[in-house]
């Protein structure tokens, strides 16, 4: 990529000193004259953005007589190689990065240009993107190194026992015009072992949060997953305290749920939250909570298989009590919980929000916009520990609007 900053052009002076000889009275007497070139130049724009393995070409584009005199004193973030060190003009090739990354770079005059005046250091943030292609979309996920077991042990999925759970599914699908679209999805959730039924390899399980039950039938797990004309196979691994499935499809990993003991008896907590309003009783810190987090992340990738956009959502579900009822706290977000920011104002520029249920809150309950809102995530979150704090407003349904806010705390491990 070549960059020659603005079309707007920028003046600097080049002086020559020149001693002359003059005679005056048989004497003589040495004269100085002061020889001004001026020099024109444009200067950096302030950001540019290229893909990773791009050569990148900046340019002073300096002109005027004596410009090959000037010498420029060039710096660039990271230890990256470049050449044209001195001159008007450097180029490099923007280095392999596994996401965005921002290189800094300097220009000033050389401290040997005690003669040039005018010019201004310039400098300018460059953004390398990632040029990701896609290989074997549906086999993204971390091999484990849970031991491969034959058969499950049931011994420790007693009843009442209570499990971290964490699902993952990996799609992708060719589209009529040639481009591909995949998508990764993952579930962590706090669940109760209800009961055990050895002899059909069943274990019926409950989500905190969540009225019912539902039954993991070992042997069926994901079996109604499409895998066209590869092998669909399911591989079971298991050591103390956890246990995880795995549907494949040929060699390709498309779905896994493992399950992790969190105790041996009942627990409905792995959180805190606190709410505050303006118009309610608040909600005083408890960790009588539990929670649930979802996550999608879509790649698109063009004809030449070239990641072409990406884009995130997140939904995370609070359940507690407040005044004795069920109090959920719910919010949708176009950001993973291990960004620091995110709006919670719906409609701008996004279909964000954030929501309470609540029976004994029915002015405030449900609504389907927020707004003047956002979310903060801890800058030491990962997806397994999830710490926030929140703020945002509601128009209550009997009119005036509700000021919410306060912090909660996730944690799925």
């Amino acid at each position: 990529m070549n960059l020659k900053g603005t079309f707007a052009r920028y003046s600097i002076i080049l002086t020559t000193l020149l001693t002359l000889l003059s005679a005056c009275g048989g004497g003589s007497s040495d004269g100085v004259v002061q020889e001004v070139a001026e020099l024109t130049y444009q200067p950096l724009a302030s950001t540019m953005t290229v893909n990773e393995g791009e050569t990148v070409n900046l340019t002073l584009n300096l002109t005027g007589e004596g410009a090959k005199e000037v010498k420029f004193d060039w710096q660039v973030e990271g230890d990256i190689t470049f050449s044209g060190q001195g001159s008007d003009s450097i180029s490099f090739v923007a280095p392999e990065v596994d996401t965005i990354r921002s290189i800094r770079v300097q220009v000033k005059l050389a401290d040997s240009n005690s003669r040039t005046i005018g010019f201004s250091s310039q400098s300018i943030f460059i953004s390398v993107k990632n040029v990701e292609k896609i290989t074997d979309p549906v086999n993204n996920g971390e091999e484990s190194d849970i031991p491969v077991v034959t058969a499950l042990n049931f011994n420790e999925l007693n009843d009442t026992s209570t499990w971290f759970h964490e699902t993952t599914q990996f799609t992708n699908e060719l589209n009529e015009d040639g481009t591909t679209t995949t998508i990764e999805t993952q579930q962590l959730s706090l669940v109760h072992i209800e009961t055990v039924n050895v002899a059909t390899e069943t274990v019926t399980l409950s989500e905190c949060g969540f009225s019912g039950t539902v039954d993991l039938v070992i042997p069926s797990y994901r079996e109604s997953y499409e895998c066209g004309d590869l092998q669909s196979s399911l591989t079971i691994r298991q050591s103390e305290g956890k246990f995880r499935l795995e549907r494949m499809c040929g060699n390709n990993l498309i779905a896994t749920s493992t399950y992790t003991k969190k105790s041996d008896d009942r627990s409905n907590s792995n959180g805190e939250l606190n709410i505050d309003f303006s118009s309610y009783d608040n909600l005083e810190k408890t960790s009588d909570v539990c929670g649930i987090v979802a996550t999608a992340e879509v790649k698109s990738y063009d004809t030449n298989s070239t990641l072409s956009g990406t884009a995130n959502a997140s939904v995370l579900r609070l359940f507690t009590e407040y005044q004795g009822n069920p109090l959920e706290l719910q919010f949708q977000i176009d950001e993973f919980p291990t960004a620091g920011f995110a709006s919670l104002s719906t409609g701008f520029l996004n279909d964000n929000f954030a929501k309470i249920f609540s029976n004994v809150l029915p002015d405030i309950s449900n609504l389907s916009e927020s707004d003047l809102g956002s979310i903060m995530f801890d800058f030491d979150n990962d997806e397994k520990n999830i710490k926030a704090d929140f703020d945002f407003f509601v128009t209550s349904r009997a009119g005036p609007r509700e000021s919410i806010k306060g912090e909660f705390t996730l944690v799925f491990e």
